[in-house]
């Protein structure tokens, strides 16, 4: 184990905010891209009171699908208007956030060796769901602050720069 890599559970925690208020109804999932996206679900009749109330800040996953998609579908809610998501999925936050900055973690999600981790450790049901307690033992690195803020920042210059060259080629192609 690399020095700087410690188990995720150190620095997260759950939260089990639910719309009982019912706040809203926009109910969300989360892609393969891991970006949250409106839900396909019918959920006309549905109590939406029990479902869990996404909050800035807040992580949330469906722990359910690791060994069919090969993937930990989990997304960071970053907008600043609430939305649902079922309550089947896990939602937490960072503890520390001087500590462990979000956007970073979520760059850390978004790796490939990532999901190959949360595949080795999927149970034996059916869909290959992963456990809470699997996810808090998985380790990452958390390098001083300064660092992550420096990576999210490199990273978000270059996804900006990779999106302007998109909508310039669909210009040139219309």
């Amino acid at each position: 184990m690399h020095k700087e890599y410690e188990p995720l559970g150190n620095h997260i925690q759950l939260v089990d905010d639910r719309n009982r208020e019912e706040i809203t109804d926009r109910v969300l999932g989360i892609n393969i891209e891991k970006f949250f996206m409106p839900s396909v679900a019918n959920v006309i009749g549905t109590d939406l009171s029990k479902y869990k109330l996404l909050k800035k800040g807040y992580f949330a996953c469906n722990p359910m699908h690791v060994g069919r998609d090969e993937r930990l579908p989990i997304a960071l809610f970053n907008e600043d208007e609430p939305g649902i998501v079922s309550p089947a999925y896990f939602m937490f936050e960072v503890v520390d956030t001087d500590r462990l900055n979000a956007e970073y973690l979520m760059m850390w999600f978004r790796r490939p060796e990532f999901d190959r981790q949360c595949w080795l450790r999927t149970d034996g049901s059916v869909r290959g769901g992963i456990t809470w307690d699997d996810i808090c033992r998985m380790e990452v690195p958390v390098p001083p602050m300064e660092k992550q803020l420096e990576i999210v920042k490199v990273y978000n210059a270059i996804e900006d720069r990779i999106e302007l060259k998109k909508k310039i080629n669909d210009n040139l192609a219309a």
